[in-house]
């Protein structure tokens, strides 16, 4: 195990997590807010090193990332464990509500991991399902040995990480896919647990560094608002028009019990969206069109049902994807 990088002691044996926006103050034997930081002797700890909750191959369309790879398979890994709170949570039992010790996952060696990935004969493997960058010194060491070995990185994240860690594992990734919850900042906090602030940090951080593309979960009373939706599209668009926008239908879960989100809405929002952003896909929705359309002339280039992913009117430029039509680039990546 590699030591606990971010962190600090403090007075009376206790010490101090820098890794996000918390700080968390943990006492000697006690854990962070995430669960997998923690105090051993007055050095930071990492009880949750290297145990993967979930392994599968998904499609990349899943993650979700439409302009990456399009259509091939990405080795996802999932950990225990979380920095935030939210109530609707779809994969509380890995993120929140998990027995200690958790009998169900396995241990995996960085190495081991990689290993696993390549055996499956897919382009990238992802680190998924919960949070994976409260895992931070697991992420590095997986990531690197991943890049050396020629796979491709994919990091889907809540992003509330603080600026230096978050750059230092950005730097090692291909894609990541950012959930952007709100557009309220108290939200955010009272509801979350989380830091919008933060997150926006770790966004125009990824435009500079890999592939990014985002997702919001229309929740009702949270980020189901035209003014809201359309804030977050402004912003995107203020880093780069061609950033993917998902927004996606919420189903009841955990402590979250509002009604799911309707397809009206989010067709709504979808167009609003638009008016900013060149691509905004519909998702988590049976019967949603997601296809990447061209918005120079018009071409779907890539038609989509579910997971189903048909490449239709691609080219191929070095690792770009261009409009087979009239050769637009789509902050595509093949």
């Amino acid at each position: 195990m590699p030591a606990a990088a971010y962190w600090r002691p403090v007075e009376g044996g206790a010490i101090r997590c820098e890794l996000c926006p918390h700080s968390c103050h943990i006492a000697e034997g006690r854990s962070g807010l995430c669960k997998a930081r923690g105090n051993k002797g007055g050095a930071m700890a990492l009880p949750l090193f290297g145990l993967i909750s979930s392994l599968a191959v998904d499609p990349i369309e899943k993650k979700p990332l439409h302009h990456f790879l399009p259509g091939t398979g990405v080795y996802s890994a999932g950990f225990l464990g979380c920095n935030m709170r939210c109530p609707f949570c779809q994969n509380w039992q890995i993120s929140q509500d998990f027995p200690a010790p958790a009998s169900f996952a396995r241990e995996l060696s960085p190495d081991e991991l990689v290993a696993a990935a390549l055996a499956c004969d897919v382009p990238s493997i992802a680190y998924t399902y919960s949070e994976p960058t409260i895992h931070f010194e697991f992420l590095r060491e997986a990531m690197s040995e991943a890049r050396a070995a020629g796979l491709k990185n994919v990091l889907v994240t809540n992003g509330c990480i603080e600026a230096d860690p978050a750059r230092e594992l950005l730097s090692l990734c291909d894609a990541a896919n950012v959930d952007l919850k709100t557009w309220s900042a108290e939200l955010y906090a009272k509801s979350l647990g989380g830091r919008k602030e933060t997150v926006l940090e770790f966004i125009r951080l990824a435009v500079e560094l890999c592939h990014i593309e985002v997702t919001t979960l229309v929740v009702p009373g949270l980020s189901d608002s035209i003014d809201g939706i359309s804030s977050i599209a402004s912003f995107l668009a203020g880093l780069s028009a061609q950033i993917p926008l998902h927004l996606s239908a919420y189903h009841p879960d955990w402590k979250e019990g509002s009604p799911p989100t309707s397809a009206r809405l989010l067709e709504e929002l979808s167009r609003r969206a638009k008016t900013f952003l060149d691509f905004v896909y519909v998702g988590n929705l049976v019967g949603a069109l997601s296809d990447t359309v061209c918005p120079s002339c018009g071409t779907t280039v890539i038609r989509r049902r579910g997971f189903r992913t048909e490449i239709v009117a691609l080219r191929k430029s070095g690792s770009d994807g261009l409009c087979a039509a009239c050769g637009n680039s789509l902050n595509l990546i093949v």
